[in-house]
C-alpha cells in the first residue's frame, strides 16, 4: 500500500516538475499548467508509470518542435501563437479522449480502450509534429484536398517533410507502449496505422470544414475570427469548427474506430 502510495506521488511531482518547467520556458500558460497537472494525475492514478511516461514524452516532443525554429515560423506567419505556449484548450483538445480511453480500460479492461488510448494519443502527437515541421518545408504544402498550393501553416495542408514528420510521430509512443510490454508487434503495427490516419483525418477536417476568415482591414487569410482588432469575414468552414474542434473530433473518430474494431485487434 504504502509503496503504491509512494509512486503515485512521485508521478505526479514529476508531471508538477515537468509541467512548471515548460511553464518557465513558455510552452504552457498558467491555464495550460493547470489544465495539464490536473490531467497528468489522472494518467498517474489510472495508468501508472506507463500512461506517466507517455504523457510525459506526448509534452516533451510537442513542446520541443513547436519551439524549433519559432523565429522563422513567425517570419512566415505560420508560428502557434503567445510564444508557443499552449493554453487549457489545447490540453482538452488533444487529451481528452486519450483521458476519457485511458479510463474505460483501467475499469472494463477492453483491449479497443487500450488501443483507442494509444492511437488518441499518439495521434495528437503526429499531427503536432507534422504540422510544427512541415510548415518549415522548402516547398509549398498543397491541401490534402484538391492538391492546391497554399502558404505554409494553412490547415489542411500537407507537404513531404510534414508527412515523414507526422510518421514519426506516429511512432514514438506505441514504441513506448511495446517497451512497456503493453502491446505486441501487431497491435504495435495497428497503433502506428491508427496513429498516422488520425494525423491524416485532422488534415481533412482542416482542408473541410474548419472556419477561415478574411480580414476586411489588411485582407489576410486567418483562422482567427478577428483580426487588426475587427471581427473579420467567414469565408470557408464552419463558424464554430477551429483547430481545436479539429483535434477534438480526430481523435474522438480514432478512438471510437479503435472501440469498434478492439476485439479484434
Amino acid at each position: 500500500m504504502m509503496e503504491s502510495l509512494l509512486s503515485t506521488l512521485t508521478g505526479i511531482v514529476a508531471i508538477v516538475a515537468v509541467g512548471s518547467a515548460g511553464y518557465m520556458y513558455k510552452s504552457i500558460d498558467e491555464t495550460g499548467l493547470l489544465a495539464g497537472v490536473a490531467v497528468g494525475s489522472v494518467f498517474v492514478i489510472v495508468g501508472g508509470l506507463p500512461a506517466t511516461v507517455m504523457l510525459i514524452t506526448f509534452f516533451l516532443v510537442g513542446s520541443a518542435f513547436t519551439k524549433y525554429k519559432y523565429s522563422l515560423k513567425e517570419e512566415i506567419g505560420a508560428a502557434e501563437l503567445k510564444g508557443g505556449a499552449r493554453n487549457w484548450r489545447n490540453v482538452f483538445a488533444n487529451l481528452f479522449f486519450p483521458t476519457i480511453m485511458l479510463i474505460v480500460f483501467s475499469l472494463y479492461s477492453l483491449p479497443g480502450a487500450k488501443i483507442a488510448f494509444l492511437s488518441s494519443l499518439s495521434g495528437a502527437l503526429s499531427d503536432t509534429l507534422g504540422s510544427e515541421i512541415g510548415v518549415l518545408s522548402r516547398e509549398h504544402p498543397r491541401m490534402i484536398i484538391g492538391f492546391r498550393r497554399v502558404p505554409p501553416g494553412t490547415s489542411g495542408a500537407v507537404s513531404f517533410v510534414g508527412t515523414l514528420a507526422s510518421l514519426l510521430g506516429s511512432i514514438i509512443i506505441p514504441v513506448e507502449a511495446y517497451i512497456f510490454s503493453l502491446i505486441d508487434r501487431f497491435s504495435l503495427f495497428t497503433v502506428i496505422v491508427l496513429s498516422f490516419l488520425c494525423s491524416t483525418f485532422d488534415s481533412v477536417l482542416g482542408a473541410t470544414i474548419q472556419a477561415r476568415y478574411r480580414c476586411e482591414v489588411c485582407g489576410s487569410i486567418t483562422e482567427n475570427p478577428y483580426h487588426c482588432n475587427r471581427r473579420a469575414k467567414l469565408i470557408e468552414g464552419l463558424p464554430f469548427i477551429d483547430n481545436h474542434a479539429v483535434n477534438l473530433i480526430s481523435t474522438g473518430v480514432v478512438s471510437v474506430v479503435a472501440l469498434i474494431f478492439g476485439d479484434t485487434i
